[in-house]
């Protein structure tokens, strides 16, 4: 498999290695810049390891803060 796809072919290659994410969520993480893509014309082109490794960035985290921090979400303290 090619480690380069499109947001549509990303999403399907996740649920196939069994990391079920959504398309909104990976483009949510894509406009926040929590997930590096490359732009060709209209398309954003994501490299697949980047994507596991920031899951797994995401999963080993034991402080809430940090992960929240690290998976590009906000808290908001009201």
């Amino acid at each position: 498999m090619p480690d380069v796809l499109t947001i549509r072919e990303t999403v399907q290659r996740a649920k196939s290695d069994s990391l079920p994410i959504s398309e909104y969520t990976l483009r949510r993480w894509i406009k926040t810049g929590a997930l590096p893509v490359r732009k060709v014309g209209a398309k954003a082109l994501i490299f697949y390891p980047n994507l596991v490794r920031y899951l797994q960035c995401c999963e080993e985290s034991d402080k809430p803060a940090a992960t929240s921090a690290s998976c590009g979400i906000r808290r908001v303290d009201v």
